[in-house]
């Protein structure tokens, strides 16, 4: 018995907890994303057992619908596909107004309204029976483009966020599979799906978090106004009193 999702959830909150230490300026953008992302753990049993039926902790899939790791991926995956733009291309967030990331009462209403829509639409591709994991590429593709067609400026994020968070992804699967041998053959349903691999890795898994990457870089620039500007810029507006006088 292997806990293979369990290793898969830790090795994805590193690179996460690494944007957390390493750029203070992020933590308020990824806090809000982590609680953001609790949600959709709750969505597991849309993947279990059709899509993938990996050992859970305590079997708590089986009790109450989802398990501990399904917490510790979302909030992983959140604060690595929304912090890896801003993080590798040397960005920071700069709020319209404020002078550091904040949540106003139109931005909390943007949020919850659109995260009521995504489940709405979770909801609707559930009774017309897709399988949830092309629906999730369904929603964020389409989530995506919708947000662009409003702000066509956070276009190099959307792009740079599923570069770099589909092919980290990449990496962290490679590392499961050496860690757990022959682990998405093992506990992927992968013959029920395209069965198409990519360096050994299942290519739904691959799309899975390139899109995520693509979503998760400009949702809270989107509900916050903020846009995106080089961080050495920000930097040098907070040590320089002369700037902006």
């Amino acid at each position: 018995m292997t806990y293979s999702f369990l290793v898969l959830s830790i090795l994805l909150a590193l690179p996460g907890a690494l944007i957390w230490m390493l750029r203070a300026d992020l933590r308020p953008m990824l806090r809000i994303l982590a609680i953001a992302s609790i949600p959709f753990a709750f969505t597991e049993l849309l993947f279990y057992p059709t899509y993938w039926k990996p050992v859970f902790l305590f079997d708590l899939v089986n009790i109450i619908g989802f398990g501990v790791e399904d917490i510790i991926f979302v909030v992983g995956l959140s604060a690595f596909a929304s912090g890896s733009y801003p993080a590798i291309f040397g960005k920071a967030i700069l709020p319209p107004s404020a002078p550091t990331p904040s949540l106003a009462p139109k931005s909390i209403k943007r949020a919850v309204g659109t995260l009521a829509l995504c489940f709405f639409a979770v909801f609707v591709l559930a009774m017309m029976n897709v399988p949830m994991i092309y629906g999730s590429f369904l929603i964020m593709g389409s989530f995506s483009l919708a947000i662009l067609a409003l702000r066509r400026d956070l276009l190099p994020a959307c792009l740079g966020g599923a570069l770099v968070t589909g092919l980290g992804y990449t990496l962290i699967c490679m590392l499961l599979a050496a860690l757990i041998p022959e682990v998405f053959e093992l506990d992927w349903n992968t013959d029920k799906f395209t069965n198409i691999f990519i360096l050994g890795i299942p290519l739904e898994e691959i799309v899975y978090a390139t899109l995520s990457g693509a979503i998760a870089a400009i949702f809270y620039p989107f509900i916050t106004g903020s846009t995106f500007v080089p961080h050495r810029r920000v930097e040098t507006n907070r040590t320089d009193p002369g700037v902006g006088t």
